[in-house]
């Protein structure tokens, strides 16, 4: 199997009420919450618009659009300020 072992791809595979763990990504999903990495959790919404439409692995476990829902426009990063540099 390519992208990762028989047991990941089980793992993977399982109902949303579960926990997960993103074989491309290394994110932890339980029960439809996601823990990233480093700062609060989040949804799979929020995961989608910093992650998953980037990323586009086909062993990402967040494609499923009726389990992502709606990316709102706070979901993805905000516009950094503008810098002034001098003139």
């Amino acid at each position: 199997m390519i992208g990762g072992t028989y047991q990941n791809r089980v793992n993977t595979m399982t109902t949303p009420s579960e926990e997960q763990s993103c074989p491309v990504c290394g994110v932890t999903v339980i029960n439809d919450v996601v823990q990233f990495a480093n700062g609060s959790k989040g949804t799979r919404a929020r995961l989608y618009a910093r992650v998953c439409q980037y990323a586009k692995k086909p062993d990402c476990i967040n494609q499923d659009q009726t389990l992502i829902g709606e990316v709102l426009q706070e979901d993805g990063f905000m516009e950094a300020p503008q810098i002034n540099l001098g003139s």
